[in-house]
């Protein structure tokens, strides 16, 4: 089943990624937007590419950014990258930072902490709590993987 991450979670961080995108734009072109008034065709073809590239950026995250749940695994597709978590090998899910940060906080048998931002209906987190069948408790987890900090 085919999953797409809350537009509304992914929006923060595409904000914050245009605007330094913005920021290195307008900055590297400072001089000819501050010294130079009325603007000419310059200015309006600099905001021109700018605006091109954030449309470009939120269009491609939203079409390229999802989750395929399957019986034994999750597939995270991210651009052209897919990373396969198999239900197995979570041997942790942090429910209380889940349910409130709105990201489904596990980790590896590996000893290695994932965050997946929820769908809209939490429909990959439901998925995992309940396939997910090697969970342990935070004792026992902190036990094992001591170095690791939850």
């Amino acid at each position: 089943m085919k999953v797409r991450p809350s537009f509304v979670r992914l929006l923060p961080s595409l904000l914050i990624i245009i605007f330094l995108g913005a920021g290195l734009i307008f900055g590297l072109t400072f001089n000819l937007f501050v010294f130079t008034f009325p603007y000419d065709w310059r200015q309006f073809t600099i905001i021109g590419i700018w605006l091109a590239l954030s449309i470009t950026l939120i269009i491609l995250t939203i079409t390229t950014g999802y989750y395929e749940v399957q019986k034994k695994y999750v597939i995270v597709h991210k651009g052209m990258k897919k990373l396969i978590y198999y239900y197995s090998d979570v041997v942790y899910i942090d429910e209380e930072q889940s349910e409130k940060k709105k990201m489904v906080h596990f980790f590896t048998k590996q000893g290695h902490v994932r965050y997946l931002t929820f769908d809209r209906g939490g429909i990959l987190y439901n998925t995992m709590i309940a396939n997910c069948k090697n969970r342990i408790s935070k004792e026992e987890f902190q036990m094992k993987y001591p170095k690791v900090k939850i």
